[in-house]
């Protein structure tokens, strides 16, 4: 299902398009990327990008 994230690490998520909303994030005011995961990870084969302290090393 297609959500909308904060990939500013405040874990912010929405059903509609629009910007990050919590006060203490660093992308405050920019745009959420659009996301569309199933199982709620939002990892790789999702269209967000992952912290580095969240992605996978091989």
């Amino acid at each position: 299902m297609k959500h909308y994230i904060c990939t500013g690490g405040c874990q912010g998520e929405s059903k509609v398009p629009g910007s990050c909303e919590a006060l203490a994030c660093p992308e405050n005011g920019k745009p959420l990327t659009e996301c569309d995961c199933n199982d709620g990870k939002h990892k790789p084969e999702s269209k967000a990008p992952l912290p580095p302290e969240e992605r996978e090393t091989e």
